[in-house]
């Protein structure tokens, strides 16, 4: 048996009481932990740590009464009930683990000052105290504190470069701050971009980042692990409104425990709705509003195949069952949900929970970032068309550069412009390639500021099979870009009278674009404040939706 594993057995195990676990450095004789061991109060039975990685002192971790550390509690402490935890708060690096921890204090002695410890200060329960008031404290629970704002834990997605991130840092800029603290929960092993996705949120967000792994008892890894291997044949056993068993359910809320201590959580909001772990999390809480989005055609997410493997198939066998434990199942477009009502009535087993509400824009970020330097180069004496998104199946590049071969036939003039990476790039290139259209398809990869290049350019294309409410095109009608987008049910109902929409094959998608090139303009301005003051008000009426 390991450490956590002697962790484990002992939190289901009784308390003992009068017993402290003093947590310290292999010096004992510290200030703060002087002090605390003269303490009148805590006249009881004294054990030390100064590793946790044992299994006797992981054993008194999950069974003392008291832990007093001025050392960090290993990721699977979980403060249990009637357990009071004294965290001396001395550390001068943060990582992800303290974060954690500082949710689960009763008290915190603070005798190091961090910015960070003070981002967090309006979530923690924690009577926070200087280490000259020890001697006069009698460490009792205070009751709640009284909160003025709603708590929102969000899931989104992994910040990876997509349009779901974009929609999510817009709705956290654009949120009203004086009724709502959001809380991101984020795996904490993310990649170079989407770390630094991950820095765009706003500094007002409460960021809290952990491993997935699970504090899971030996008699739970049966059911965990037939749940999650054979989802179908637990769904039909047990039918979509009873899918999330007593006993995964248990899991679920001690790990969302582990990650968020007693934080009390308002709005539970799965805002990605593609990964089964999270999703089960949001599903599995207690909050008093739950809300899962869907970002897309979500049977054609299902049916989504790369490399001949299906890319969604294995997480989304789960979360749609899971549906059915959220109070809203929100699409981004009216047109969406009805295709998503559509496509999934036979497990959605309350269709009024379904609805819809428009992605926000941050329109000022935009106007501002397309006014610096391009990072591109973009010729001005050439028609350029600039096209951004994943390089993957959905998205369809090929038949837009199909199209755009044909293009040249008539108008020779003309350059296409390709922001975005993906897992297709390397054929695409070589596609372009064969077609002699090296000089013609300029390949731009991740551009830190893409709206300077899409102003730059004459018309904006979107080639996808099917999309959610596309961010791009949001974003380009800010721009006042002339469009031509594939005849999708999130474009058309997007683009209809801001935009051309065309069949997705390239005889029509060519038509389109020697419109476009012969100076298509859209019939109407797109007000993009008005539009962001209806999408903010549809939000925050789900927000406060019981």
């Amino acid at each position: 048996m390991n450490a956590e594993g002697a962790y484990l057995q002992n939190i289901q195990k009784d308390i003992e009481w009068d017993t402290i676990l003093f947590a310290t450095k292999v010096n004992r004789d510290g200030a703060a932990i002087q002090t605390f061991n003269s303490h009148p109060f805590l006249k009881m039975k004294k054990v030390w740590a100064d590793n946790f990685y044992t299994i006797e002192t992981a054993a008194w971790l999950a069974k003392a009464e008291y832990i007093i550390s001025e050392i960090e509690l290993p990721p699977f402490y979980m403060k249990r009930k009637n357990q009071i935890y004294i965290q001396i708060f001395n550390f001068k690096e943060w990582n992800n683990n303290i974060a954690r921890l500082m949710l689960h204090a009763d008290f915190i002695v603070k005798q190091q000052e961090h910015e960070k410890l003070e981002n967090i200060r309006g979530i923690l329960n924690a009577t926070i105290l200087p280490l000259e008031n020890i001697a006069s404290t009698k460490f009792k629970k205070d009751p709640p504190k009284k909160r003025s704002k709603k708590n929102i834990v969000m899931y989104c997605g992994g910040f990876k470069n997509n349009g779901i991130t974009s929609s999510a840092i817009n709705l956290m800029k654009n949120i009203n701050k004086q009724k709502y603290q959001i809380i991101v929960v984020e795996d904490e092993n993310l990649g170079f971009d989407e770390t630094k996705n991950l820095e765009k949120v706003p500094d007002d967000v409460i960021k809290i980042q952990t491993s997935e792994s699970l504090n899971l008892f030996p008699e739970e890894e049966e059911a965990f692990f037939q749940f999650h291997d054979y989802p179908l044949e637990h769904l039909m056993k047990h039918g979509p409104t009873h899918f999330l068993t007593p006993g995964i359910k248990r899991i679920y809320q001690r790990e969302l425990k582990r990650l968020l201590g007693d934080t009390k959580v308002d709005v539970a909001l799965d805002f990605d709705g593609y990964f089964k772990h999270w999703t089960l999390l949001m599903a599995s809480s207690n909050a008093p509003n739950k809300i899962i989005f869907q970002h897309n055609e979500m049977m054609q997410e299902y049916s989504k195949k790369l490399n001949n493997a299906y890319k969604h198939r294995a997480d989304l066998n789960i979360v749609f069952p899971l549906y059915n434990y959220f109070d809203r199942i929100v699409s981004v477009a009216k047109p969406i949900e009805m295709v998503n009502k559509r496509d999934l009535q036979h497990i959605v087993y309350d269709e009024s929970k379904m609805t819809y509400v428009h992605n926000s824009i941050d329109y000022p970020y935009i106007l501002q970032s397309s006014k610096l330097e391009d990072e591109a180069v973009i010729p001005v004496d050439t028609f350029n068309f600039v096209t951004m998104g994943r390089l993957s199946p959905e998205k369809n590049q090929q038949m837009m550069i199909a199209a755009f071969q044909k293009l040249q036939e008539e108008f020779p003039d003309t350059n296409l412009f390709i922001i975005g990476s993906g897992e297709l790039e390397d054929t695409l290139k070589t596609y372009v390639t064969e077609l002699s259209l090296d000089d013609k398809v300029h390949f731009l990869g991740q551009l830190d500021n893409p709206f300077a290049t899409i102003a730059a350019c004459d018309a904006f294309l979107l080639s996808s099979i099917h999309e959610g409410q596309p961010m791009v095109l949001l974003e380009c009608l800010v721009l006042n870009k002339p469009i031509l987008a594939t005849d999708t049910p999130g474009c058309a109902g997007l683009l209809k009278g801001y935009g051309l929409l065309a069949r997705n094959d390239v005889e029509n998608f060519v038509m389109g674009m020697k419109e476009i090139r012969t100076g298509y303009k859209p019939p109407k301005a797109f007000d993009y404040k008005a539009y962001n003051q209806e999408a903010i008000r549809m939000l925050e009426e789900i927000l406060e939706m019981k």
